[in-house]
């Protein structure tokens, strides 16, 4: 079985307001042959490392709002009750310029 790598997580302290990794919160709800199901806490000032999408990415925001910049596309944010999608190799990074926590389920598709 091929690991999967949570991109999300992968993060850079870019200025001395941005949040750490450490300051992620990760938990991880079901890791299986087909799907990986993570629940992230971004805290204010989060800001992830652009990166390609290691599988189709959805994220399902429960709380808070987050916002994705992908490559050659404008800023979406994705506030409570939205998904936002990325398929595989696609481009983009997360950053929650929020004053408060955004609470994300990511579910990563893997192929088989």
């Amino acid at each position: 079985m091929k690991r999967l790598l949570v991109p999300l997580i992968v993060l850079v302290l870019l200025a001395p307001s941005s949040a750490t990794t450490q300051d992620v919160g990760e938990k991880k709800l079901l890791d299986n042959d087909r799907v990986a199901v993570y629940e992230f806490v971004f805290p204010p000032g989060f800001k992830g490392e652009e990166h390609a999408a290691v599988a189709d990415e959805f994220a399902y925001v429960l709380d808070g709002e987050f916002t994705v910049v992908t490559k050659g596309r404008s800023k979406q944010v994705v506030r409570r009750g939205e998904i936002e999608y990325a398929a595989k190799n696609t481009i983009h990074y997360s950053v929650n310029e929020s004053k408060k926590p955004a609470r994300v389920l990511v579910v990563l598709l893997k192929e088989r």
